[in-house]
């Protein structure tokens, strides 16, 4: 079998090698075969013929440009056939430069300043894009749409993703490319819509999402945050961003861009925590201009609130008011705030207060719960208390990753009942206070009360000189001169 092939050199282009060896079995008609190793691992296999020249060659094609390949080539007798070569010595090979292939993705964040705009511009390699060279570095230029005046640029290394330029209110148009040694990619274009006197506000507000959309929830999965919208026949893309570290500032902003056929997405990144809200925004664009559609919130697991409200508390006989206006529901919480738990229970006893439902500890102690279902409800009102009761209670805010569990608790007096005081002593004490002062002044009470009726004998009238008939007094007619008689009865007076 033939010896090894030797002395491997080769010549290239962007996208071709031609490679080139020697061998020693010079009055041999071989058959060779060409092993290409490419930089994924792939493994591909060509065949050739050997000619009797001092060497022999294969051209090897469909490559991508400013790549390493690793080649080697055995061969074989073509007549007679047994069994091949050693390999020669592998051989690695970088292609050409070439101009870069498709395009950079580039995005925006706009703030207002006094007389224009601060464009924050950011850019990354899609997944289409080759840069196909040695030094990448990208070209940003700026230039009114209406023209007349000259376009403005800046470079940057390639360590760069982002920058910042400056423009007035009229309408710009924005293009970032990338450069290598050889050329230019084809640009990344974005528009700036003119904004004068309302619409400037108007448009601030759909650069930055603080429009009057609402805000809707979302749900997030083991895989991701799950994200979908309502597609318009009219954009030709659709474009969500958000940050992955909301919280600083400047965030780093990302984005996705997906085809004018889809109206859902799956967002994941292994940024992502749970207890953290992260905040979408979801563009339509056409023509190179964005608008902003909808904002959605949410949470990849959202966890029990961090802390629980600072409450006060106003007491009377039988109820207790707890209140707890300062507590946030923003986006500094682990979850979104579904509402609240009010935990009571007396101390030496469970607790079965009306309205109210039941909620076992883990040491079976029982606590009466009442929910409050509206996040912005704040103040509540636990009824039907006893008065002069010592009571401990509770209060927990709930997001969809529950509540955290109940450690420390408010202990609470309820006042005296003062009406039951007053009606004892309506009913007690005044009756007896009343018995004692009337035993007191008997004598005086008697006689108001109870006078003794004076007998006839001992009154005025009687005091005529006296004429009895048997032991009667008698008043004689002819004594006393009426003024006037009147008789009541005839009959009566028939018989008088």
């Amino acid at each position: 079998y033939p010896a090894a092939p030797f002395q491997l050199w080769e010549e290239c282009t962007d996208t071709e090698i031609t490679l080139y060896w020697k061998h020693r079995n010079k009055q041999i008609e071989l058959f060779c075969q060409t092993e290409v190793l490419h930089p994924d691992g792939k493994v591909e296999l060509h065949n050739s013929s050997d000619t009797h020249l001092p060497y022999s060659s294969i051209t090897l094609g469909g490559l991508q440009p400013y790549t390493e390949y690793t080649a080697r080539v055995h061969c074989g007798a073509a007549k007679h056939f047994w069994r091949w070569s050693e390999w020669s010595e592998p051989r690695t090979i970088r292609t050409k430069e070439a101009t870069p292939s498709g395009k950079l993705d580039i995005w925006r964040e706009i703030t207002p300043v006094l007389g224009g705009w601060n464009v924050t511009l950011f850019w990354k390699q899609a997944p289409s894009f080759r840069a196909n060279g040695r030094s990448i570095s990208y070209e940003v230029t700026w230039e009114k749409v209406e023209g007349g005046s000259k376009p403005e640029s800046i470079s940057l290394s390639s360590v760069y993703n982002s920058t910042r330029i400056s423009i007035d209110n009229h309408p710009y148009i924005i293009s970032i490319m990338a450069k290598n040694n050889v050329n230019y990619s084809l640009p990344s274009v974005l528009i700036i819509p003119r904004a004068t006197g309302n619409s400037r506000k108007t448009l601030f507000c759909s650069f930055l999402g603080t429009e009057e959309l609402k805000e809707e929830q979302v749900n997030g999965t083991d895989d991701g945050i799950f994200i979908s919208w309502e597609p318009r026949h009219i954009y030709d893309s659709y474009i969500i961003d958000w940050c992955n570290f909301p919280m600083l500032q400047p965030c780093d902003l990302q984005w996705k861009r997906f085809g004018p056929n889809t109206s859902s997405a799956l967002i994941n990144s292994a940024a992502f925590v749970p207890g953290v809200r992260y905040n979408f925004r979801i563009y339509g664009s056409v023509a190179n201009r964005a608008s902003l559609l909808e904002k959605k919130t949410g949470y990849l697991r959202e966890l029990p609130p961090l802390r629980d409200p600072t409450v006060e508390v106003e007491l009377t006989f039988n109820a207790v008011t707890l209140s707890w206006d300062s507590y946030l529901t923003n986006e500094s919480q682990p979850g979104f705030i579904r509402g609240y738990h009010v935990y009571v229970s007396p101390i030496q006893e469970d607790c079965s207060l009306k309205g109210s439902k039941k909620h076992v500890l883990p040491d079976d102690s029982v606590l009466c719960k009442y929910t409050i279902e509206n996040p912005e409800e704040k103040r509540y009102t636990v009824k039907h208390l006893l008065s002069n009761t010592k009571y401990k209670l509770a209060v927990k805010a709930y997001t969809g990753g529950g509540e955290t569990p109940i450690v420390n608790f408010r202990y609470i007096d309820t006042p005296f009942n003062s009406n039951m005081l007053y009606l004892l002593v309506l009913l007690v004490i005044a009756p007896a206070l009343v018995a004692a002062v009337c035993r007191w002044k008997m004598k005086w009470v008697k006689e108001c009360c109870c006078p003794v009726i004076p007998s006839p004998n001992k009154s005025k009238v009687l005091s005529f000189k006296e004429f009895k008939i048997g032991s009667e007094k008698v008043l004689k007619i002819s004594d006393c001169i009426p003024d006037v008689l009147a008789v009541d009865n005839k009959a009566e007076a028939q018989k008088l």
